[in-house]
């Protein structure tokens, strides 16, 4: 049934027609209630006039609704109105694969990569007994970022008469009326022999459709061609694909894989597609001649026992244990946790998720405009369920028997049942990084990111201090609490005062219940795990790292290393964040994920907003220039060292690029006052701060030779100074004479500073106490005198306009406060302005501004480019492993 471009099935208005074919016209269409772009397939009329099928084609997509992966489309509902009834289904934009296809045949680690996701949808369907039965190079679509989605899934069989086989779509896809045995029902090209036979179906059948698109992939031509369906059948049944058509680059076990899927016997037939996915996840041979292999000499035990000792005298431990002797090793991801529909993982300072011990539960933080709670996925179940009273949660973690979730919210550890509930007060933690329950039933957890560890019960009660930074040592914090088996301690990381910000030369340390004494494991990186069975993972860098560990000694041994890359058998680089269960079970966050879909976003002093006509792109950290015309801001992933400066023109939107990092990230830009120039960080210094003319003319020059880490926050408006912060994420505000280019202490422990226009005064954030939030405070520049507090309330990035000091409270308000300086300072009330539902940045880093006049705001819409939409999930992942490793 054809619709009318304009007219509207219930909430979604059609645009504009997709296709049309046996499963029913496709449109384009806005949801006007969730202001989404999405695919309505009209069912043909055969299914809706016909009760019966209607009734069963329901029950179907509700079984088919429960996929829920990254390389398959999903679908939203059903709709039913006016007579019409349609299915609601994610709209995928890009080309199909066939659309590339007809372009020619692609290189062979493009194939490879795209049958790779291709695979991995057709797993996770089959794992819920759910087979496609109509796969083919049309139903394959790769969207703009390089992600496959495999379209229609299970539709064929839902569309069918009885359910029992595969319906179809368009030529060269056949029709019958019936399931009758005989009755051929599929895409003639790519169907099975059995499919062509009439017979029954199963995973099998995908498995040759499989083969099929992968070696139409490879080499520009389908494997069964004929004139007509009758050919084309006739081919499926009796003919071998030319395997010469295959590009002589083209390896030996993709060839293998080849003629398993494409066997005519089901029975010989490859029975699993991760089977498959196995074989194609085998590197790509080098270039170049091929190396003559070893005879296979048997080597006698004494040689091997010696071999090993000799690798263990050379320390190689953990990283030769998970080495492949021939290729990095491809662990398997099991199943991917989506998130609901407009959540993210978001980034954050803390830890955003764990796992239950025994492996089975993940939970984890999703934010929706600013707001957070907490979700549960169950191993057992394709949906995550919310917590109820899990509202503005941060840094969650289970009780050992799964039953209890602790977190953090509104300045106070919490707990709450895992099934959702009344949220119960432990503790105050006003700012904290992170906690653990332990098997004694108490929690350990960090209140204040410059704090050591307490202790609590975890029915509430008395809170005890168990560790505290030394600062003679250099610590600065204690934070990301874990546990270790059988009660024999708590793992966490020291902070260092000085040095990077991102913790790389941190300390992995372990408080002992015994002795209540902390004791040092090993220096140089962060957010340490236990990793069973006897091993820990900690973070440098983007970098997953590994020692191992022995929990009985609580002792590491041998020199750390990264686990192979991918390790989640993703192409991006990384772990964002981690999470591991007693049984092996490692969740985590893949780093490569980014969002570009950011605007900026303008408003004024009531928070009317309007958006800059600038091309969406992973917008952070703008800043107006002292004229309001143009903005600086930072573009690029957010995470790696991938950003760069750009000039944007608010009336046109045109962008400028300033910096070309070629790898190295340039980012949070300050304007000179005469607007002439910028000055920014640089991680090709070890975030050392460096200037550059606005216009980009001239070379980049370095305030400091040395490099040291420091982040510029504001430039004097008679140009003579630059205020900076000196260390991440927790820094200390120094001022910089730009004619000696000397350093000058201003206040310790501070962040986010700006000067008063006349230059006398500096806000910026600081606590009042150890176990204080952040607030806004006031002090004269010359340093005599004493401090004012703005407001009474937390507070955070401080911006001076000409007359008043605007910053952003907890409660997500802009509030302003009038100031005056001469003769002495005073500050009015606080008056909240308007809430804003954007990005408002972390630690010292702050993502919005204000005009001088105090009239325009500017802010990053749209969500972080550091946060995510799903999580991937291995069991057993250490075992798996080591099978492909040693």
């Amino acid at each position: 049934m054809a619709l009318p471009t304009g007219s509207r099935l219930g909430p979604y208005e059609l645009l504009a027609p997709l296709g049309a074919g046996g499963m029913g016209e496709v449109y384009r269409a806005r949801d006007t209630k969730l202001n989404r772009d999405v695919a309505i397939k009209v069912l043909p009329e055969s299914v809706a006039r016909d009760s019966e099928r209607l009734a069963r084609f329901r029950r179907e997509a509700q079984v088919l609704a429960s996929l829920n992966h990254p390389h398959i489309a999903a679908i939203y509902g059903l709709e039913s109105s006016d007579g019409v009834d349609a299915l609601v289904l994610e709209l995928v934009e890009g080309e199909t694969l066939a659309e590339r296809i007809a372009q020619g045949p692609l290189p062979v680690d493009e194939a490879l990569e795209i049958a790779r996701q291709i695979a991995t949808a057709l797993e996770a369907a089959h794992e819920k007994g759910i087979v496609h039965r109509d796969l083919k190079p049309a139903n394959v679509k790769l969207d703009p970022s390089g992600r496959v989605k495999v379209l229609d899934f299970g539709l064929a069989k839902a569309l069918s008469i009885d359910g029992a086989s595969p319906d179809i779509t368009s030529s060269p896809t056949l029709t019958a009326a019936s399931t009758q045995a005989g009755v051929i029902i599929g895409t003639a090209a790519y169907m099975s022999p059995e499919q062509a036979r009439g017979k029954g179906v199963d995973k099998r059948a995908d498995i040759w459709a499989f083969g099929a698109v992968l070696y139409e992939m490879l080499s520009g031509r389908k494997a069964f061609e004929g004139e007509t369906v009758s050919d084309t059948l006739a081919a499926v049944l009796m003919k071998e694909p030319d395997w010469s058509r295959l590009p002589g680059e083209t390896p030996a076990s993709v060839r293998r894989v080849l003629r398993r899927c494409l066997d005519r016997d089901p029975k010989t037939r490859i029975h699993d597609i991760a089977d498959a996915r196995l074989e194609l996840d085998e590197p790509l041979p080098p270039s170049g001649p091929v190396p003559i292999p070893y005879p296979n000499v048997r080597v006698p035990v004494w040689a091997w026992i010696a071999g090993l000792i000799l690798a263990l005298a050379a320390g190689v431990g953990w990283w030769l244990a998970l080495r492949p002797r021939t290729a990095p090793a491809q662990a398997r991801v099991d199943y991917a946790v989506e998130l609901p529909e407009d959540e993210q993982v978001p980034y954050d300072d803390s830890l955003v998720m764990d796992v239950s011990r025994d492996g089975t539960r993940i939970v984890f933080v999703g934010e929706r405009d600013g707001r957070r709670r907490l979700y549960i996925r169950s191993r057992d179940r394709i949906e995550t369920a919310p917590v109820s009273g899990s509202e503005g949660a941060y840094s969650p973690f289970f009780s050992p028997d799964a039953q209890w979730v602790g977190f953090f919210a509104d300045g106070k550890l919490k707990k709450v049942p895992a099934a959702g509930g009344v949220a119960m007060v432990l503790a105050d933690a006003v700012n904290n990084r992170g906690g653990v329950w332990l098997d004694d039933d108490t929690i350990v957890f960090a209140p204040h990111f410059t704090s050591g560890l307490n202790r609590v019960r975890a029915v509430g009660g008395k809170t005890e201090v168990l560790t505290a930074p030394d600062a003679k040592a250099g610590e600065r914090t204690h934070r990301w609490p874990t546990w270790l088996p059988g009660n024999a301690g708590v793992l966490f990381t020291i902070g260092l005062l000085k040095g990077p910000g991102n913790y790389d030369d941190a300390k992995i340390a372990v408080w002992d219940p015994k002795t209540r004494r902390t004791r040092v494991l090993f220096q140089g990186g962060s957010m340490a795990r236990f990793a069973p069975p006897d091993h820990l993972l900690f973070w440098r860098s983007l970098t997953t790292m590994a020692v191992r560990f022995d929990p009985g000694r609580v002792a590491v041994s041998g020199e750390p290393g990264p686990l192979p890359e991918r390790v989640g058998g993703d192409p991006s680089s990384g772990v964002a964040y981690a999470a591991l269960a007693a049984d092996g079970t490692f969740a985590f966050v893949p780093a490569g994920e980014t969002n570009a879909e950011r605007t900026l976003i303008l408003t004024d002093r009531g928070g009317k907003a309007r958006t800059v006509p600038a091309p969406p792109r992973a917008y952070m950290y703008p800043r107006f220039s002292p004229d309001g015309k143009r903005i600086a801001v930072s573009i690029g992933p957010g995470h790696g060292n991938a950003d760069d400066v750009w000039i944007c023109d608010i009336d046109t939107g045109a962008l400028t690029r300033l910096t070309f990092g070629d790898g190295n990230g340039n980012y949070y830009a300050v304007w000179s006052p005469d607007g002439k120039r910028l000055a920014y960080t640089s991680d090709r210094a070890h975030q050392g701060i460096w200037f550059k003319n606005a216009d980009g003319s001239g070379e980049e020059e370095p305030l400091h030779p040395d490099a040291r880490p420091q982040l510029p926050q504001d430039w004097s408006r008679d140009g003579s100074r630059l205020v900076i912060n000196q260390g991440f994420p927790v820094s200390d505000t120094l001022l910089v004479s730009l004619s000696d280019r000397k350093d000058v202490p201003f206040e310790p422990l501070a962040f986010a500073a700006v000067l008063s226009p006349d230059g006398d005064w500096i806000a910026y954030n600081a606590q009042s106490s150890a176990t204080s939030p952040p607030q806004t405070f006031v002090r004269p520049v010359s340093g005599t005198g004493g401090k004012s507090q703005i407001g009474s309330e937390f507070g955070t990035f401080p911006v001076w306009t000409d007359r008043e000091i605007v910053y952003l409270s907890e409660n997500k308000q802009v509030v302003a406060v009038e100031v005056t300086t001469k003769p002495a300072f005073r500050a009015g009330p606080p008056r909240e302005l308007f809430e804003f539902r954007y990005d408002r940045g972390s630690g010292p880093l702050r993502s919005y501004d204000v005009t001088r006049d105090g009239q325009t705001f500017v802010f990053v819409g749209g969500a972080s480019p550091r946060a995510w939409r799903h999580i991937d999930v291995m069991t057993d992942w250490s075992a798996r492993l080591g099978k492909t490793g040693s």
